[in-house]
């Protein structure tokens, strides 16, 4: 052995590393609010709908507020109508600073992680995927479920009951995420543990919306998408969007009783008979991959990550609504992809395919970021003409470019659990930086 092998690596002190994260942090969200206060001021409208909503909420009683969301919702954006004293322009401000707080707390997290991994690139990916969906990351509580699904994952190895708990209160928020419980049956040994968590938190939430909504509050969120018509961003509303530029007249393109913009005219319930069926294939296609995560004999972080990733993305594109703040949701789950990439025994590099697959992300972000709030006026209300066509032409693309992201991500997913040799236990436990001892130079 050389002495150049026995001389131990020398440490490098993580400060100015860390400077350098939280300048691009601090700047990034600084460009956000420079957007926010400008060109995208228009985002704040659903915190000043969820403020509004909160104000009457003791003359309305909980059973018939936000009842397009679930019960603890309300509870979630009373908060800071409670810190605020009720003052509107306090309450947006409190929102908006709660949500930069959690986004801060899923940095330091990333950052920490992969410093002691080796690699600090999940924060900045993190940190420039919701950059590039712009103010309206802390405009909306999306964020919330994605930190969520990060947090699962995260903490899965050492606290499964825990991971398990984080996934319900995520369903708690917004249903769906009741599904990113496939992408926490890695471990075989804290299977259990995964699922006595899960069902403890959401069998208290149940109980606790029960007594303080009751029933109808209870399922009215389901009522309420039932009813919903086709969304004018989602990936089934493109062909109608498009026959617009050619046959405008024949279209009509108006804000909702579900406050969303949606389509009526010809070939649109045909559409929503499409996006309906579409939704139920989705489902089995989730189930499928689910089952095939429980049988095998346990596969790692990276592998769980990427699960979620494609469970977010099939939620998304087969859904009759796309709202822009549907994307913040895959930021937890990739942001976690490139984390367990680099903590991952043996090489660390993240393959080719999969970075095709981040890269498109960032690309998608950019892309409904100018769709919406961006240029969203020219697909709403102008008439026709070069905005609405070249406006449309994003759309269409951002749209094509989702179908192609779900399907490179299940198909990964998929193979990620064929390929998974013999019992990985070992695999499943490592988690970014969680060995004793490990130190390693960035």
């Amino acid at each position: 052995m050389t002495p150049a092998e026995t001389t131990p690596r020398p440490h490098r002190s993580p400060l100015g590393p860390a400077l350098g994260a939280a300048l691009v942090w601090i700047g990034s969200r600084l460009a956000m609010l420079a957007l926010f206060f400008s060109v995208e001021i228009t985002v704040w409208w659903d915190v000043y709908y969820y403020f509004t909503k909160i104000s009457g909420l003791t003359e309305a009683g909980l059973a018939h507020t936000l009842v397009e969301y679930p019960t603890p919702v309300v509870w979630l954006l009373r908060l800071p109508f409670l810190l605020g004293g009720g003052d509107q322009t306090a309450y947006v401000a409190l929102f908006m600073v709660l949500m930069g707080l959690l986004d801060a707390a899923l940095t330091v997290w990333l950052w920490v992680r992969g410093w002691r991994a080796g690699s600090t690139v999940a924060a900045y990916y993190w940190m420039v995927f919701t950059a590039l969906i712009g103010p309206l990351v802390y405009t909306r509580f999306d964020l919330v479920p994605s930190v969520l699904a990060a947090a699962a994952l995260l903490l899965l190895a050492r606290t499964p009951a825990v991971s398990g708990g984080l996934v319900a209160v995520g369903a708690a928020i917004k249903l769906w995420p009741a599904l990113l419980i496939t992408g926490l049956f890695g471990r075989r040994r804290g299977r259990g543990a995964v699922w006595v968590g899960f069902g403890a938190t959401g069998a208290v939430l149940v109980a606790l919306s029960l007594l303080t909504g009751g029933w109808a509050r209870l399922i009215s969120p389901l009522t309420w998408q039932g009813g919903r018509g086709l969304q004018i961003e989602s990936v089934w509303a493109t062909p109608a969007m498009v026959n617009v530029l050619a046959h405008p007249a024949r279209y009509v393109i108006q804000i909702s009783q579900y406050q969303a913009y949606e389509v009526f005219g010809p070939g649109v319930p045909a559409m929503l008979t499409v996006a309906t069926v579409a939704t139920l294939v989705g489902g089995l296609a989730i189930i499928a991959l689910g089952i095939r995560a429980w049988r095998s004999p346990g596969h790692d972080l990276y592998t769980g990550a990427m699960i979620m990733t494609a469970v977010v993305a099939v939620m998304i594109i087969t859904n009759k609504t796309f709202s822009p703040q549907y994307l913040v949701w895959l930021g937890g789950p990739l942001a976690v992809l490139t984390a367990a990439r680099a903590g991952r025994p043996g090489d660390a590099r993240i393959p080719g395919s999969d970075i095709a697959l981040l890269v498109l992300a960032l690309v998608l972000a950019l892309l409904t970021q100018l769709i919406y709030p961006g240029f969203y006026g020219w697909i709403t209300e102008a008439g026709p003409g070069t905005g609405r066509t070249a406006m449309t032409l994003v759309l269409t693309v951002r749209n094509l470019g989702m179908l192609v992201f779900t399907v490179l991500a299940y198909v990964r997913a998929w193979s990620l659990l064929t390929a998974t040799p013999g019992d990985t236990e070992a695999a499943a436990d490592e988690t970014v930086g969680e060995v004793a001892g490990t130190e390693k130079v960035a």
